[in-house]
């Protein structure tokens, strides 16, 4: 006889959160199983995790099928593939778009269920569903929840930089747009404290024009940030000339690269001064979105 998991009509329930412009999620307790969680982070596509009590699925594989509930008998299942089950915590981790897929089927009414049948059979079969009951209205907060997400988040834009024609300073629109959007970042994520502007230029002209001219892209940048709303007191702003090339100055290809500002945000822990705060890394955000 199979062991079966799944709330019923007295006690399925689910939960949306506020809405955010960083996180959404859709939360389902089922009864001696385990929580499972639709998850969808700004900058990134639906996942679920289902986070277990114990270990109701065995480490393995498990099927997955959209099944029908009792009063809609008679609705052919779906197939929503297979899914791979972790030992205790991990528990299972799907990605979309099936777990898209999962959405729709509980939109629809149907229940998502998980489904193993061990070859050895000195143990049960095991089913467990997610239920479709009292889902539409915490969906329909979902969906409020989904449509304020921004499209980036901390870690898609906290490494970003700008680069600059030889012997410019302006910035286009394009990079208009990406610092518009760090400051959009910046003030829905209060966790955000500091922010660090670090100008570059390649190695061609004497060390003083480079220095300055690694200045005016600093002061472009920064003035930018300001005029859409930064709030100054989180920046510092710094410029090094030629001293911190990316790549060597021996192509033009290169140094284009090295004609640069690095916009970097940081966390709690990490103040202006901190001698850790140093003006490089490698990671950079370049405006283009997943």
């Amino acid at each position: 006889m199979a062991a079966e998991f799944g709330a019923g009509i007295g006690d399925s329930e689910w939960y949306a959160t506020e809405p955010s412009p960083l996180y959404c999620e859709l939360t389902h307790p089922i009864p001696e199983m385990g929580t499972a969680r639709f998850t969808h982070r700004s900058g990134e596509d639906l996942k679920f995790f289902l986070e277990p009590l114990g270990q109701p699925l065995r480490k393995g594989r498990a099927d997955l099928m959209a099944l029908a509930p009792d009063w809609k008998a008679g609705e052919a299942p779906l197939d929503l593939g297979s899914v791979t089950v972790g030992e205790g915590e991990d528990g299972v981790r799907i990605d979309s778009p099936q777990a898209h897929l999962m959405i729709e089927s509980l939109n629809r009414g149907m229940n998502p269920t998980f489904m193993q049948t061990p070859k050895d059979t000195r143990y049960a079969p095991v089913r467990g569903h997610l239920s479709a009951l009292n889902f539409k209205p915490a969906y329909f907060d979902y969906i409020a929840c989904r449509g304020e997400l921004l499209p980036v988040n901390f870690d898609q834009i906290a490494r970003s930089a700008i680069n600059f024609p030889g012997g410019g300073f302006d910035i286009t629109a394009d990079d208009k747009e990406m610092l518009s959007l760090i400051v959009r970042y910046i003030k829905a994520d209060p966790s955000v404290k500091y922010v660090f502007l670090d100008g570059h230029s390649d190695s061609y002209g004497s060390r003083r024009d480079n220095r300055k001219l690694s200045k005016q892209r600093t002061d472009t940048v920064l003035n930018y940030l300001l005029n859409v709303g930064l709030d100054e007191t989180m920046v510092t702003a710094r410029y090094h000339g030629e001293r911190y090339p990316i790549v060597p100055n021996t192509t033009k290809a290169n140094r284009a690269k090295n004609r640069r500002v690095t916009i970097r945000l940081e966390r709690e822990g990490l103040a202006p001064g901190d001698p850790n705060a140093r003006p490089e890394y490698t990671g950079e955000f370049n405006g283009e979105l997943q």
